[in-house]
């Protein structure tokens, strides 16, 4: 289902983000224009995972487990758990908002990709649902900062074009209106820690909810980057416009 490169949809997309960088329409869109083969390598190790395999027989266990707060809250607190739903709870989300956004945006798409390719719908579904369990491990917020350097975390982390190409754009941009940020040695930060980290994408990652938060990100061999951390927490001045997911 792979979709031709097609560079000026995405430049249009990514300045339609910077725009308004809550309409996550635009990601979705230069997602869609850029990814192109670069989705096979994914899928690939994606159908041939355990874990894939799991989702793509039965992709709702993974979001029921998502959905099950009382359970989530009997993990106790400090737990990888404790720190998804007080991530929830802060930002206002759904953890099935990601996916119905992305449908909303191409119905027609995703109905073809259940029809036809019901192991790449598996893996997007997968993919979406897991995008805040990446935020809460990495430590990267919904600021965009935080977002660029987890475009950056995942399109290294996993492959996709699509996200690789936003992140360095989105940090391109903040970096031309803030210049004190380090925005280059945090963008290098979160390319290392994709380098070192477990491969995510064939990861079933709410086996590690009950696990205290540190100890998640150590199985996965994950370690925030301190300088996002000390940057977030020292800035008073105005936030930058650029890209967010």
């Amino acid at each position: 289902p792979w979709e031709p490169f097609n560079p000026i949809r995405a430049w249009n997309a990514f300045w339609g983000l910077v725009g308004d960088r809550d309409d996550t329409r635009y990601v979705f869109e230069f997602f869609r224009a850029v990814n192109g083969q670069s989705m096979g390598g994914i899928l690939g190790r994606f159908v041939n995972s355990e874990f894939g395999r799991s989702q793509i027989e039965d992709r709702t266990r993974f979001a029921e487990k998502l959905l099950d707060r009382e359970t989530l809250k009997s993990y106790g607190r400090g737990t990888f758990a404790a720190a998804y739903l007080h991530y929830l709870d802060t930002e206002n989300l759904d953890p099935l908002g990601v996916h119905v956004a992305a449908v909303e945006n191409a119905p027609e798409l995703y109905a073809q990709l259940e029809r036809e390719y019901p192991e790449f719908a598996a893996m997007t579904y997968t993919f979406h649902l897991a995008h805040d369990l990446h935020h809460v491990l990495t430590g990267y917020g919904r600021d965009p900062l935080g977002e660029a350097l987890l475009l950056t975390y995942n399109g290294n982390q996993s492959g996709t074009r699509g996200s690789r190409l936003l992140g360095m754009f989105a940090g391109l941009r903040i970096r031309s209106e803030i210049w004190q940020w380090p925005v280059g040695r945090m963008m290098a930060n979160a390319r290392k820690m994709a380098r070192e980290s477990t491969d995510m994408v064939v990861t079933d990652l709410t086996e590690l909810l009950p696990l205290p938060l540190e100890e998640a990100r150590q199985r996965l061999n994950i370690r925030p980057d301190p300088l996002y951390r000390e940057v977030r927490d020292s800035w008073t001045g105005p936030e930058p416009v650029s890209a967010k997911a």
